[in-house]
């Protein structure tokens, strides 16, 4: 084969070939292809890789809002030195112990508002869990009231927690009792007991309701602490003018002022 020629080199064509043996003249190649042509094939290459760039570009935007929203889910992985994600050791608690990822992903959600679910295990966690099955709570009840208010792991027991007990025991509910309004309301210890219960209970007392029907109402229907004392004592005093003061407080307390 021979070098090829400047013009050949200019114009991108094949060079001709010659045969060495003896027969015939020098065999000539197709000619060379005009330049529009060579663009148009080059065109028709070129469009599927522009596409996959397009596609792939649309893809990652797509994808962007998909990846923004995981990452704004309450995590239960926190601190993490390497590329994934590490549980708390509190999470991993919680997981050894029994406790499903659901149940411990509503906890660390829970746990509060920009808070990071990482309470210290040996002061926190394990105190309070042990404390509530003191109480006579069952595992699967201790499972619920610390998935539904998980902020108990902020509390101390024996400055926050153990008051609260001790005041159900001083209105009148015994001790198996105290363990189904807990079971029942665990948000019961989100309350003070001088700023909110006893003047809850109070008020009650002031309708002219006796200790034994109080406590029936807070062992049946312990939601009846939220309820500020203003409205409570509005309800009570149009149910006991219809002579239903015991039989329908806890239902008129659910429903709305435009309802009642």
């Amino acid at each position: 084969q021979g070098p090829l020629s400047a013009t050949h080199r200019r114009l991108g064509a094949a060079p001709t070939m010659r045969r060495r043996s003896g027969r015939g003249g020098p065999l000539a190649l197709p000619p060379p292809r005009p330049l529009a042509l060579r663009l148009m094939l080059l065109l028709f290459v070129a469009a599927p890789v522009t596409q996959c760039r397009s596609w792939l570009m649309t893809e990652r935007d797509l994808r962007g809002p998909l990846v923004a929203g995981l990452a704004s889910r309450p995590r239960i992985a926190l601190q993490s030195s390497s590329s994934e994600a590490a549980l708390s050791p509190a999470a991993e608690h919680l997981l050894s112990i029994g406790f499903s990822e659901g149940q411990v992903r509503q906890v660390a959600s829970g746990f509060g508002s920009g808070r990071s679910f990482n309470p210290d295990v040996e002061r926190s966690v394990k105190p309070v869990l042990k404390w509530l099955s003191s109480l006579g709570l069952s595992e699967l009840q201790v499972q619920k009231v610390v998935s539904s208010h998980s902020r108990i792991f902020r509390s101390s027991v024996d400055q926050y927690l153990k008051p609260i007990v001790q005041w159900l025991a001083a209105v009148g509910i015994g001790d198996d009792q105290i363990a189904r309004v807990i079971a029942r309301y665990p948000a019961l210890f989100s309350f003070s007991v001088e700023g909110k219960l006893k003047p809850t209970v109070q008020a009650l007392r002031d309708q002219g309701l006796g200790e034994a029907e109080i406590t029936r109402m807070l062992v049946s229907f312990p939601q009846l602490l939220i309820y500020s004392s203003k409205r409570l004592t509005h309800r009570m005093t149009v149910l006991a003018a219809r002579g239903r003061l015991a039989s329908s407080l806890g239902s008129a307390m659910r429903l709305t002022d435009a309802k009642f």
